[in-house]
């Protein structure tokens, strides 16, 4: 039995192949967790990955500060 709202974060609707819910509801079991604990898991992961992956792009892009361009 589902358990009841709590109301401390929105529900989402998303769409996800039947296979793979099944299997991703098996492992998650198996783990003791639920699967709205792995995807919000997994979202935060994926979330500060692309965040520091970002970051490493900007730090590069941006032009340091004793460049050999600069006069003397």
């Amino acid at each position: 039995m589902a358990r009841p709202a709590t109301g401390k974060t929105p529900l989402r609707n998303i769409r996800v192949p039947d296979e793979l819910w099944s299997a991703a509801m098996a492992e998650a079991k198996a783990e003791g967790r639920t699967l709205t604990d792995v995807i919000v898991s997994d979202l935060h992961r994926y979330v500060n990955r692309r965040q520091r992956e970002r970051g490493a792009l900007d730090s590069e892009s941006q032009p340091s500060e004793q460049s050999d361009n600069h006069p003397k």
